[in-house]
C-alpha cells in the first residue's frame, strides 16, 4: 500500500513538472511582427536588401516582417534607433557603422552611441562605391579632378557618410578642393542630383546610379580590382589609391545590445540559409550588391580594419577641408 502511495505521488509530482516545462520547451519565436530598420530611404540598396530578406523570413518564420525607414545624418538616425530598441529581438536592422568610424577616427569626436556594443547577426554584403561625374563635364578621369580650377561640388547623403569620407579621401589623395551638398536621403537622390547639374559628382553603386546611367560618367571604381559588369572604369587598386579600397558600405544586420543570445541565433540561421541559396545570391548580383558573408567576429575583425584605415586618412581628410 504504500509503496503504491510512493509511486501515486511520484506520478503527481512528474505530472507537474511536465505541465511546468511544457510552456518553456513550447515557447517559439518570433511569436509577433519583427521590425527591421533601415537608416536610408525608401528604395535605396538598404531598404531593397531588407524586403528581399523580410519576404523570405515571413515565409520561414511564420511573422510578418516589417521594414522601417529612417534616414538622417548619413545613416546614425536610424542606427541610433535600432542601438536603442528593447532588446527583444523584435526590432533589428542594418545598422550603419561608417558614420560612427567617421565621429571617432576622422573627426576626432565622441560618437553618440558606442557602436562596439551592437550585436552583429551578420554581414551580408559590402558595397564598393563608383566615382560618378555629370557627362557634359570635362572629366574624363579622377585625376581631371585635380587639374579643375575650381572647387568640385560633391552630393553625399550627410557628413560623416561613406561617400562623404571616400571623397574627402580622394580630395586629400589628389589634391583638389572640394565642398558638399548634403540633405540627400538615400545616394540615389545624390545622384539624380548631380544629372541634373546641382553637383558635380557623386559616388554610389549600380543601384543608386542605374536610373541616371545615361547621364553621368564613371570615372573610378573603389575596389582592389575592376567591376565585371564595368570593366572600362578602371580601380582604385590599379591607379595606386590603396587606401581608398578599404572603404565601402558594410550591409551588416545588428540587433540592440542585449539581444538574447537564441533569439540571434534564429535571425544567424536565417541569414545563412538566405545567403546558402542560389537564387538570392544571384538577386544580390543583380541588385549591384557585392556578397561578402561574414560571421560577427569576422565582421568585426573588417570593421577594425576600416577604423585603422579611416584613422590613416584623417589629415588628408582635414587637408581636403580646409581648401
Amino acid at each position: 500500500m504504500r509503496g503504491q502511495r510512493l509511486l501515486a505521488a511520484g506520478a503527481i509530482l512528474a505530472g507537474f513538472a511536465v505541465a511546468f516545462a511544457r510552456p518553456a520547451a513550447a515557447e517559439k519565436f518570433p511569436q509577433r511582427p519583427v521590425t527591421i530598420v533601415v537608416p536610408f530611404g525608401v528604395g535605396g540598396a538598404f531598404d531593397t536588401l531588407a524586403r528581399k530578406l523580410g519576404e523570405r523570413w515571413q515565409r520561414e518564420l511564420g511573422v510578418p516582417i516589417v521594414v522601417k525607414s529612417l534616414p538622417g545624418a548619413g545613416g546614425r538616425r536610424g542606427s541610433i534607433e535600432i542601438f536603442r530598441s528593447k532588446p527583444d529581438g523584435y526590432t533589428i536592422g542594418f545598422a550603419h557603422f561608417v558614420p560612427f568610424l567617421a565621429d571617432e577616427f576622422l573627426m576626432r569626436r565622441k560618437p553618440t552611441i558606442d557602436m562596439r556594443k551592437f550585436e552583429i547577426i551578420y554581414k551580408i554584403a559590402h558595397d564598393s562605391t563608383f566615382v560618378a561625374v555629370r557627362k557634359d563635364l570635362p572629366f574624363e578621369s579622377v585625376h581631371d579632378l585635380a587639374k579643375a580650377s575650381r572647387v568640385i561640388k560633391f552630393a553625399t547623403t550627410g557628413i560623416g557618410a561613406i561617400t562623404w569620407t571616400e571623397a574627402n579621401a580622394l580630395a586629400g589623395l589628389l589634391k583638389f578642393p572640394i565642398d558638399f551638398v548634403t540633405g540627400y536621403d538615400q545616394l540615389a537622390d545624390a545622384m539624380v542630383a548631380v544629372a541634373r547639374g546641382d553637383a558635380d559628382a557623386s559616388l554610389g553603386s549600380p543601384p543608386h546610379f542605374r536610373a541616371v546611367r545615361d547621364d553621368v560618367r564613371l570615372l573610378l571604381f573603389l575596389s582592389p580590382e575592376r567591376d565585371p559588369a564595368f570593366p572600362d572604369v578602371p580601380s582604385a587598386g590599379e591607379l595606386g589609391l590603396k587606401q581608398l579600397t578599404a572603404l565601402g558600405s558594410l550591409r551588416i544586420l545588428t540587433a540592440p545590445p542585449g539581444t538574447p543570445r537564441d533569439r540571434i541565433v534564429v535571425f544567424q540561421e536565417a541569414a545563412k540559409r538566405a545567403l546558402a541559396d542560389p537564387e538570392f545570391r544571384d538577386w544580390l548580383r543583380k541588385a549591384g550588391m557585392y556578397l561578402r558573408a561574414q560571421d560577427p567576429a569576422t565582421a568585426w575583425a573588417e570593421l577594425d580594419a576600416q577604423g585603422k584605415v579611416f584613422d590613416s586618412l584623417a589629415d588628408l581628410v582635414a587637408q581636403a577641408q580646409k581648401k
